[in-house]
């Protein structure tokens, strides 16, 4: 079985064969010796729980100490008691208590590196206690015979024991508080005060229970001793079990000083009490007045002795976390980063001890540093913090940078160098983040001083609650700051763009009429979608459209108004070798007659550069929507350069190469318009070969339900709505139309239907009235190009007022035309008004 098994067996059974021992002796005990011996029975469970502590070895070392004062506390139950067993075991025990408690004192809760050396005095105690029983073993047995000699060793020799366990716990108090100086962490130093004030406890009322003894007031088995020994026991137990607590309260060290200042206080009156019993008056007013004096005395004395122990105990003396008490209450009130500075940085220049010392108050945005000079006067100038400092508080929000551990795992963390470095160059005991609402504001610069030893967790959360305190003013401050460096910086800003501004207005006039006429990229997202081909007439297309696209030459793509163009040309520069060029679509029907060579060759002329649509797309494609737009002058000039590929900008001293896939749409095919002397002959004849017929919405009826339910889903994310659905009878309707504005039609009318819509459906009661296909006279002309130019464009533009009922935007839409074109060609047509367009038709 493993000793850490069998010590709690075999405590228990050697403390009950002592209390039998006891009893038996036949000498009854009073109530001191129950007391003793009730405690060192309940104490014997403690293996028990520390068998389960996180920190076993620390746990196994406490089991013996619990152990040893066990049988010393029954031992000494009944001192005058002659009992060979007795005695033995209480010579033997105490010794062994003042051993273990400085064996825990140099490496638990942890092992500091300035400890590493101090291991011979474990040695030390060791053997101290070895001698100690031996000598008071030999002072309980007779006289014994060694080589002939006859050792007698005095019985007054026994009190070497107590006075040993005196001396080893004063030598464990010396441990525990040099730690604070060896490189213990702050939460072993936490842990360190509940063993700290057992340990004080302890040695305090065993000395009181020795100079009891010595000045003879009372015999060595009265209950005062044994209450002094009883008290020291429990006090050097529960501090101990405070220590291997795995919560490690933070604020254990302040009430450990305040309990050794209590106890200490009610030690020193216990002893004047016991001093003053025989003298104390009968009479009770005398008495009153006697301990109305007392308590004052008491509540007098209580405050030099925490004075005292707060000096002795507190980490550094308490000037930190007296300096830290001070500015916290000091900072509140104030309104200026200066008077914060004066308020909180003074009291921890002074705690610093040190004239160089240099307490700072640190903000980011915007940056500025806050200093006191020896007088407490502040100092505010701009100067930005270390970015390592900085880095360090952003990555790990709220916590404070303490130097110590970090200078110790810079050996082992390289990365840690730069942050040591700026700590080091700030003479910094700690950096302290000042955050409001999860933003970090500053910090707070803790100058180290004189002091040598490092932070404790009591005087981390110290900090913490001033940090806190000063999270509101300084966000104040720097609130305000911000705001009026943002008014200076957005005054600055604003002259200077008012000092641009006329120097773009005259480029802003050219590229919003330029802007207006490229449209390259637009709807990237349905351009690059692929098409609706259900229908035969579409499929055929797709299939025409893979055969094209691998031809390096000009494509003719023939639609009717409002069918998919762009999209059809997006398909041929998909397929094509020069798809990871750029895609430029050029709607020639928006520059005026005069300008269409400058907008599609480029202008390099006096009043401002424009590349060109042909230079836009180098090494992609370019759409030119309703090519016989284009003078017929622009349209020889085009294919010159493709014959030749190369082209020359108006105003240009030389010419550029071409180096671009011509996609060229027309309303009509282009042979027709050129017979008729509305295109060019020779673009026609280059245009003709790959030409693609692009079916209008009439003759793809298997198309039209998926098109429908694609307009619904674009319609209801321009509006911001859940997609629609449409019900079966609305279909119906859209399907039987003739829709001859196609595509662009359809949208049209189903983005009414969405916005009239109040059902998760369409319904038929939604779509606006569609117009029913007139019936034409047999006398109709059947060929749409009889007649010049100006009758076939006069009919378009008649036909479409028709259709339209009169709204000129309307039929403008219909006809693929701006409003302002469509406006223009009317009047060159001499049309006025619908009314009049369809009497000059008639």
């Amino acid at each position: 079985m493993s000793q850490g098994r069998m010590l709690p067996l075999v405590g228990p059974a050697l403390v009950l064969y002592l209390v039998v021992e006891l009893i038996s002796s036949g000498v009854p005990l009073d109530a001191a010796a129950w007391v003793l011996v009730s405690f060192a029975l309940g104490v014997t469970v403690l293996p028990f729980v520390l068998s389960r502590q996180e920190e076993p070895e620390g746990a196994r070392r406490l089991s013996w100490v619990v152990m040893c004062v066990a049988v010393g506390l029954v031992a000494t139950a009944m001192p005058g008691l002659l009992s060979p067993p007795l005695e033995l075991a209480a010579a033997l025990a105490w010794p062994w208590v003042g051993s273990l408690v400085i064996d825990l004192a140099l490496d638990t809760p942890d092992r500091p590196p300035g400890l590493a050396r101090a291991r011979v005095i474990g040695g030390l105690a060791h053997a101290a206690a070895l001698v100690t029983s031996c000598v008071s073993v030999l002072a309980v047995l007779p006289e014994i015979e060694l080589f002939g000699d006859v050792i007698l060793v005095p019985a007054s020799a026994a009190v070497l024991a107590p006075i040993m366990v005196v001396v080893q716990l004063v030598t464990a108090l010396a441990v525990r508080l040099a730690r604070r100086r060896l490189g213990s962490t702050p939460e072993a130093l936490a842990s360190n005060g509940g063993a700290l004030l057992g340990i004080a406890c302890g040695a305090a009322t065993g000395a009181a229970a020795l100079i009891v003894v010595a000045l003879g007031a009372y015999d060595a088995g009265a209950s005062v001793v044994r209450g002094l020994v009883c008290t020291g026991a429990i006090a050097i137990l529960v501090g101990h079990l405070a220590m291997l607590d795995a919560r490690r309260p933070i604020h254990a060290a302040r009430a450990s000083r305040r309990v050794v200042s209590a106890a200490l206080t009610a030690a020193a009156l216990g002893a004047a009490l016991a001093w003053l019993s025989d003298r104390l008056p009968s009479d009770r007013v005398a008495l009153g007045v006697l301990s109305a004096a007392f308590v004052a005395t008491a509540a007098l004395v209580y405050r030099l002795i925490a004075a005292f122990v707060e000096t002795l105990f507190a980490p550094d003396g308490g000037r930190l976390l007296r300096a830290l008490a001070e500015g916290e209450r000091a900072s509140a009130g104030t309104r200026t980063l200066e008077e914060l500075a004066s308020a909180v940085l003074a009291p921890l220049r002074r705690a610093a001890r040190a004239r160089d010392a240099r307490p700072l108050i640190q903000t980011l945005d915007p940056a500025k540093q806050a200093g006191v000079d020896a007088a407490g006067m502040p100092k505010v100038e701009a100067r930005a913090m270390s970015p390592a400092i900085v880095e360090r508080l952003l990555d790990r929000p709220g916590e404070i940078i303490v130097l110590a551990p970090l200078r110790a795992m810079v050996v082992r963390r390289p990365d840690l160098r730069a942050l040591v470095d700026a700590l080091e160059q700030l003479e910094a005991l700690c950096v302290v983040p000042i955050a409001a609402a999860g933003e970090l504001e500053g910090a707070l610069v803790v100058a180290r001083g004189r002091r040598r030893a490092p932070v404790t967790l009591e005087e981390i959360a110290a900090l913490e609650a001033l940090a806190m305190r000063l999270t509101g003013p300084l966000a104040m401050h720097q609130a305000e700051a911000r705001a009026q460096d943002r008014a200076t910086r957005a005054m600055l800003q604003s002259e200077r763009l008012e000092e641009r501004i006329d120097a773009l207005e005259d480029e802003l006039t050219r590229l919003r009429a330029d802007t207006r006429t490229l449209k390259a990229g637009r709807a990237s997202d349905r351009l690059a979608a692929p098409a609706i081909a259900y229908s035969p007439a579409m499929r055929a297309l797709v299939g025409r459209i893979g055969e094209v696209a691998a031809v390096d030459a000009p494509v003719q793509i023939v639609g009717e108004v409002g069918s998919p163009i762009d999209q059809i040309a997006h398909l041929v520069h998909a397929a094509s070798p020069m798809r990871e060029g750029p895609f430029v679509i050029a709607d020639c029907a928006a520059i005026r007659p005069e300008r269409t060579a400058a907008a599609l060759f480029g202008d390099e002329g006096e009043a401002g550069s424009h590349p060109g649509w042909l230079r836009l797309a180098t090494g992609g494609t370019l759409l030119l929507v309703d090519v016989p737009a284009l003078s017929l002058d622009t349209q020889a000039a085009l294919g010159e350069a493709i014959a030749t590929r190369s082209a020359r900008a108006e105003g240009g001293a030389s010419a550029y190469p071409v180096d671009v896939r011509l996609v060229a749409h027309s309303r009509l095919e282009v042979n027709g318009l050129a017979r008729v002397s509305a295109f060019d002959p020779e673009l026609a004849r280059r245009l003709e070969p790959l030409r693609l017929d692009v079916p209008p919405l009439r003759e793809r009826r298997e198309d039209l339900p998926s098109l429908v339910l694609l307009a619904l889903d674009r319609a209801c994310r321009a509006l911001g709505r859940e997609v629609l659905g449409i019900e079966e009878s609305a279909m119906n309707v859209l399907l039987a139309y003739e829709w001859p504005g196609n595509l662009r039609e359809l949208q049209s009318v189903i983005d009414r239907a969405v916005a009239r819509a109040s059902a998760p459906r369409v319904v038929e009661s939604d779509l606006p009235a569609l117009p029913q296909p007139k019936i034409e006279a047999p006398s109709a002309p059947s060929d749409p190009l009889d007649g010049t130019w100006t009758e076939i464009e006069l009919r378009a533009l008649r036909a479409a007022l028709d259709r339209a009922g009169g709204n000129k935007s309307e039929a403008a839409r219909l006809l693929g035309l701006k409003r302002t074109t469509f406006l223009d060609k009317m009047r060159r047509a001499g049309i006025e008004d619908p009314g009049e367009g369809r009497s000059a038709a008639e």
